[in-house]
């Protein structure tokens, strides 16, 4: 991918979320919230791929895979006022329809453009099939762990502004008081990803956020972006307020050596 590539997708992005500002221009800010994660994301890729050394036409490419993984969330919110795909539809796999519809991959190589759907089709599994090509999970890793470094922000952000009762979509409507799903605290400690399902609460769907911690995080560079962005510092003083049981004490004491074991030396 050259510059002028990845210049060409920046001018279709802008363009592309621009259909779902309002009159006056502005957007809802549900959808601002969404063109402002999908830089993040392009800024956190940046990061982790300066980490991991890789070349500049890959890097051009991971930051396309990073820039274009969310643009099903725009139609999604507009057309459901959720970002709950179980109450709309996958972004991902709409995501991967608005980019083969819009013909904006097109002019890219064959190769080049599947890395880039296979990346963003992807991007929201809890876990990528081991039959992946080698230079296609690399993309899809790249994308994941990007995006969950912004979702540790939003989320922080969001608690920290009392922003959660103006917008409660941002994480679901859950109740804020219950107690921890103990499926949940197992699974994390099992290594295994969440399922949706066991989510009840907001402290479940925090707790997401820590399974990521302590085996979600693809790239040592994301382990170490995190570990230092105190992410999981903030987790745990949010849960431990609702619920101080021993086992989710236990949990988090499980992540934080998890993590720690990953940090590059």
């Amino acid at each position: 991918m050259t510059p002028t590539d990845f210049a060409q997708l920046e001018c279709f992005f802008d363009a592309y979320t621009r259909r779902f500002a309002g009159p006056d221009g502005r957007f809802h800010p549900m959808q601002q919230l969404k063109v402002e994660h999908s830089w993040r994301v392009v800024a956190n890729a940046e990061r982790i791929l300066a980490a991991e050394k890789w070349q500049e036409a890959q890097v051009l490419l991971g930051k396309a895979c990073a820039l274009l993984h969310d643009v099903g969330r725009f139609p999604q919110y507009a057309e459901y006022r959720s970002f709950e795909d179980s109450k709309s539809f996958n972004h991902a796999t709409r995501s991967v329809a608005v980019l083969r519809d819009e013909g904006v991959l097109d002019a890219l190589p064959a190769e080049e453009r599947e890395r880039i759907l296979v990346s963003v089709g992807c991007h929201n599994l809890r876990e990528l099939s081991p039959t992946l090509l080698p230079e296609h999970a690399a993309c899809a890793h790249l994308v994941r762990d990007a995006d969950k470094l912004d979702i540790f922000r939003i989320l922080e952000e969001t608690v920290r502004k009392g922003h959660l009762d103006d917008h409660p979509e941002i994480a679901w409507s859950l109740p804020a008081h219950e107690r921890v799903n103990p499926d949940i605290l197992a699974a994390i400690r099992a290594g295994q990803g969440v399922h949706y399902e066991l989510v009840r609460s907001m402290c479940d769907f925090v707790l997401i956020q820590v399974g990521w911690l302590h085996s979600g995080l693809h790239y040592p560079a994301t382990v170490a972006i995190a570990w230092a962005n105190k992410a999981l510092e903030f987790r745990e003083q949010y849960v431990l307020a609702i619920d101080d049981s021993p086992t989710v004490r236990d949990c988090f004491a499980d992540t934080r050596t998890a993590m720690r074991k990953r940090l590059p030396s």
